[in-house]
């Protein structure tokens, strides 16, 4: 059976373009703009690669989409291929998305080129079984101030098996989040020095893909909003320890 490839790009000139290509090779190819897909509809399509534009003037719309589809299990194994006209696209960032089995290419990109690269990608996925590393086992950042609670969290998580690493304030978690991996983040929003809302407007800055977020808060409903996209969560303290198990279980695993 033939590998179903889904190419999303706003530019419909691009999309033609690789569709063109793409059939020819003979894979089954489906092409959107940003405004006609969702993940629910990639659920669905299940394809076996995503070719995902990343354009300087979507307002990074192509990170979102590429953290969503990392954090969600049905489409986390995706391969995914980037094609870009940014500029400042790392070597430190490529060097990361790569060892999740992404790939940048920069635009503009011969056929000739592009498309042994597609079947290698699709190659290794088909050796893999899984494109992602297990970003499950990784640890938990538990952000919170005051120390009873963080201690007990720890504690609790500790005993259901999970690393934890913790921070007190939402400089400390920024400066962790710089120099470590995490499979989720446990966020209080009132905190000294540097607080939840300022914590997630720095790591939203970050090119670098985004860990799930889950916020912990006694703050009222209107204070909690206009969050981004990599929040998956909100918990209203004070709640229950069986709510907070079943939402981390989602996104971390016992080691």
């Amino acid at each position: 059976m033939a590998a179903r490839i889904v190419v999303i790009d706003n530019d419909a000139g691009i999309r033609e373009f690789l569709a063109f290509g793409l059939k020819d090779e003979g894979y089954q190819v489906s092409t959107y703009a940003y405004a006609a897909i969702n993940l629910a509809a990639l659920d669905q399509l299940m394809p076996d690669l995503i070719i995902l534009d990343f354009n300087v003037r979507d307002g990074g719309i192509g990170w979102e989409l590429l953290q969503l589809l990392k954090m969600d299990d049905t489409t986390a194994n995706i391969a995914i291929l980037i094609t870009t006209t940014l500029v400042d696209v790392s070597a430190e960032l490529r060097d990361y998305l790569f060892t999740r089995f992404i790939r940048v290419v920069d635009k503009p990109f011969d056929l000739d080129i592009f498309l042994p690269l597609v079947k290698k990608t699709l190659e290794l996925a088909g050796q893999a079984g899984t494109l992602f590393s297990s970003d499950r086992r990784l640890p938990i950042l538990v952000v919170e101030d005051t120390e009873d609670l963080r201690e007990t969290l720890t504690t609790i998580l500790r005993l259901e098996g999970y690393p934890v690493v913790t921070a007190d304030n939402g400089l400390l978690a920024l400066d962790a989040v710089s120099r470590a991996d995490y499979c989720l983040i446990l966020l209080d929003i009132a905190m000294p020095v540097m607080d939840g809302f300022e914590f997630l407007a720095a790591y939203d800055q970050q090119l670098r893909p985004h860990t799930p977020v889950i916020i912990t808060s006694g703050e009222p409903d209107s204070v909690v909003k206009a969050l981004p996209s990599f929040v998956i969560g909100v918990l209203r303290k004070p709640y229950g320890i069986s709510n907070l198990l079943a939402l981390v279980k989602k996104y971390a695993q016992p080691v």
